[in-house]
């Protein structure tokens, strides 16, 4: 072989080498998350889908299995809680060292510990706002694995703030446990921060896309509503990245004889909960028929 050949053709194998061992980066920077050996145990076989639905059912099993009813005349209703323990005291210590130096605000998209939903009415079962069980020992060990996910350490006082409300790290949380890697999902300490991510199609293999509302979800799909200034958004497009208020929440199980979705979210009534949403007219899952949670959009799972 003559050496200019042997040249040409030793450029080439490291070309290729090369192209093997790039390393493909998110499309913007992931906190990296804390140390975690969790593995949580799904059904044999099951697929991205399914672990999904069965992660987010066993956290709210672990939660004593709170439910929630959206109703189609526009109540919000908690219609099984487990007693609450008692909220936390006023010097409870610190959860370990790292709390001394958390910071105050974890982001920008707070939230109201009922996510924007008013106090149960008289009728429905009593919780009253901020002391539901994360105030307790074992709702802060559960909740401060979900922040976990993106690298923070809140202390059990801080998670039971606005400024830290734990929702989109639950979901991330869920995910990432599910087995969604950078290429199909990326965490994020606020819900508008995934949703906008779909919406775009920055990620190379992505798990999800956007559909807006009316639609049918199905299981293993994240339903997403506005909040607070933006409860009544009507435009995805104007979803800002990381400073739309949002709530979303997984979806477990489907009705369609009943006419009700069956999604299970955190930081919902200070817990994680199963919603139980009754659909609109069409059938469908809407933006008007419950104000409390006046649904945008649905993530839609494109995976198996």
């Amino acid at each position: 072989m003559r050496a200019p050949l042997r040249v040409a053709c030793a450029a080439a194998l490291v070309a290729l080498l090369s192209a093997c061992t790039t390393v493909i980066e998110p499309a913007r920077p992931q906190a990296r998350a804390l140390p975690d050996t969790e593995r949580p145990v799904t059904s044999p076989g099951a697929t991205p889908r399914e672990r999904i639905v069965e992660i987010a059912t066993q956290e709210w099993t672990r939660w004593g299995g709170q439910v929630v009813r959206l109703g189609r005349d526009d109540t919000s209703c908690v219609t099984y809680s487990p007693v609450p323990a008692p909220e936390l005291p006023p010097e409870l210590p610190l959860a370990s060292p790292a709390d001394a130096t958390a910071p105050a605000v974890a982001t920008t998209d707070t939230e109201s510990k009922t996510n924007g939903n008013p106090p149960p009415a008289a009728s429905c079962l009593s919780f009253p706002d901020g002391t539901g069980m994360e105030a307790t020992p074992l709702g802060c060990t559960l909740a401060r694995r979900y922040w976990g996910i993106v690298g923070e350490t809140p202390s059990c006082r801080q998670v039971t703030q606005g400024a830290w409300a734990w929702s989109a790290v639950f979901v991330s949380w869920v995910l990432r446990k599910a087995g969604l890697d950078e290429r199909q999902f990326l965490t994020g300490q606020s819900h508008s921060m995934y949703v906008v991510d779909a919406r775009d199609g920055i990620l190379p293999r992505p798990a999800f896309r956007i559909e807006p509302v009316p639609a049918m979800p199905r299981p293993g799909d994240i339903i997403c509503a506005g909040r607070g200034r933006d409860r009544y958004l009507e435009d995805i497009a104007e979803i800002g990245f990381g400073t739309t208020p949002m709530h979303c929440d997984i979806v477990v199980a489907v009705d369609p004889a009943a006419r009700v979705v069956r999604a299970i979210g955190g930081n919902v009534q200070q817990s994680v909960s199963m919603e139980e949403i009754e659909l609109g007219d069409s059938g469908l899952l809407d933006g008007v028929t419950n104000s409390h949670m006046p649904w945008l959009l649905v993530m839609r799972n494109d995976l198996q």
